[in-house]
């Protein structure tokens, strides 16, 4: 044979094999008895992601509208099966009961690979993330936040005031709130993670704004990266030291942190944010404290911790710290700023949500006022109706729609037909959060935004194992005290001092970007915002 005709016969055994391989795994839930949605030859159920047919959440949890009737469905990511967990009874029995089923997720990211990334608590697995979780919690108590406060809300008054300032001179300000609450929110969490203070509004080049905009990247290959990790084997990564962070983003808050440890140190200096308290961990003197059984609830979103709080032989390396630091940089900028975008959106769209809002802003600006007195972390705390906002908007537009779990040991699991599948160790499950918060069977009229859902008269009739906006059991987010009382600060700044209105540039409704893998629209939320109690220019 010539060699064309060996290279006609081999392209298309190739191709052929290829395809075989891409496709060998799809019989997996058909054996079962599983329901399960049609897979894309290699792509599995990502091809309406990859296509930009639906948004990753959407494309992931496809298996949730298709099969009302059952606690669980099948679906593949690429090539490899998982199981899409319908059943709110069900998810707590495995995130909760059984935890010691499903301790680790599948995001794991190997220090070789990533030695910040991979430090980060809800990339690590096992013992260094149960040692982790433990040593953590005690920084993340109703007391440590009330400490933290002041720093937030001493920041969060002056940048609205500026903004005001600035209002004024121009007659307005039309602004994508998106931006603004990423500049406000890499502000704080460089004040409350690192001890620097800067001014991303109006100085938006500095390096800690720029390098922040390098770890939030959930686009592009970074975003890609992301998804990976959930189907990928981490040796993958520490094989080929593939990074997750940008080695020069990590590498500028190595740095940063370092110094700042060091002169800490020498000069005794102590200041209530993130890194004091990580500082405390390392000596062994991060402890609950008698207050936080006082100030245990910030709101109805708070999640319950599981582990026993512990940093005893806490041995926190500069680097730890600095993974620590730069792991709630990016989880928390990210959902505090979609949250409040998503409620300054809804209440634009429902009026009388914006009033009540409103009429409760103002009536604690004045008691506040009348007392000569700033506003507390306590005061914050107390108010219901900001609750009820901002656990409306967390029910409908929740910032991680998907999570994740691995087993770690064999388990069985029971559809309401009676079929009993085993779960293998290493196998995925998938929680799908944003279509169980959008289920009319545990929301009436789901896609209303209506914060009297969570009012005292209506939120006893809520199923909590069906509110899910920070996860569920010992791997909930350790930071979401952190998160709610940051985003209600940042409401309460905004709606004091500021109407906002539609302009011509926003949305409505809203459009989605399913290109992303985070919650994004596709032309921001721009607002013209105008100082209170002045004439529209």
């Amino acid at each position: 044979m010539t060699s064309l005709e060996w290279l006609l016969l081999l392209v298309p055994t190739a191709i052929y094999l290829f395809y075989r391989w891409s496709v060998a795994t799809f019989d997996y839930f058909e054996k079962r008895g599983v329901p399960f949605v049609k897979p894309v030859p290699l792509l599995g159920g990502m091809w309406n992601f990859f296509s930009g047919k639906m948004h990753m959440v959407d494309a992931g949890s496809l298996g949730y509208e298709m099969f009302p009737d059952s606690r669980f469905s099948g679906f593949f990511a690429f090539r490899k099966p998982g199981y899409l967990i319908h059943d709110p009874e069900l998810v707590k029995q495995i995130t909760i009961k059984d935890f010691d089923h499903f301790a680790d997720h599948t995001n794991v990211v190997p220090i070789e690979a990533d030695p910040v990334l991979g430090r980060a608590l809800f990339f690590t697995e096992g013992t260094r993330w149960k040692h982790g979780r433990s040593g953590l919690s005690p920084a993340f108590t109703g007391s440590k936040m009330r400490n933290m406060f002041a720093l937030l809300s001493n920041y969060t008054e002056g940048a609205m005031g500026r903004l005001v300032d600035d209002a004024r001179r121009d007659g307005g300000l039309e602004l994508e709130m998106r931006d603004l609450f990423q500049k406000l929110g890499n502000d704080v969490t460089t004040s409350l993670s690192f001890g620097v203070e800067i001014d991303s509004v109006h100085n938006p080049n500095n390096e800690f704004m720029r390098r922040g905009k390098e770890l939030i990247a959930t686009d592009g290959i970074q975003g890609l990266k992301f998804l990976l990790l959930t189907v990928l084997p981490k040796s993958f990564f520490r094989t080929l030291r593939i990074r997750i962070f940008p080695k020069e983003a990590t590498d500028f808050y190595v740095d940063v942190i370092s110094k700042t440890i060091k002169q800490r140190e020498e000069h005794n200096i102590v200041r209530p944010d993130f890194i004091h308290l990580l500082m405390q961990g390392r000596k062994n003197e991060l402890k609950i404290d008698q207050a936080d059984d006082q100030l245990k609830s910030a709101g109805f979103s708070t999640v319950e911790e599981h582990l026993q709080s512990s940093t005893e032989n806490s041995q926190y390396s500069d680097l730890d710290i600095t993974a620590s630091a730069a792991s709630f940089f990016f989880g928390g900028l990210e959902t505090t700023t979609t949250v409040i975008c998503f409620a300054l959106y809804e209440m634009s769209q429902n009026p009388n949500v914006k009033q009540k809002l409103q009429a409760e802003i103002d009536q604690v600006k004045e008691q506040l006022s009348t007392t000569d007195s700033k506003l507390s972390y306590e005061v914050l705390q107390n108010m219901k109706y900001l609750d009820m906002v901002v656990s409306e908007t967390l029910r409908r537009w929740a910032p991680l729609g998907l999570t994740n779990r691995a087993c770690t040991k064999p388990y069985t699991i029971e559809d309401n037909n009676g079929t009993k599948v085993s779960i293998q160790v290493g196998d995925l499950i998938q929680i799908p959060i944003q279509s169980i918060h959008r289920d009319h069977r545990f929301y009436p009229d789901p896609y209303k935004f209506d914060p009297e859902r969570f009012s005292e008269e209506n939120k006893a009739n809520i199923n909590r194992s069906a509110f899910l906006p920070f996860g569920s059991g010992p791997r909930n987010c350790i930071g979401s005290r952190l998160a709610l009382m940051q985003t209600k600060c940042f409401l309460y700044y905004t709606l004091a001092n500021f109407e906002l209105e539609l302009c011509p540039k926003t949305d409505v409704p809203i459009k989605l970007n399913k290109r992303s893998v985070s919650l994004d629209t596709l032309s921001g939320f721009w607002f013209r915002m105008v100082p209170r109690g002045e004439m529209k220019k």
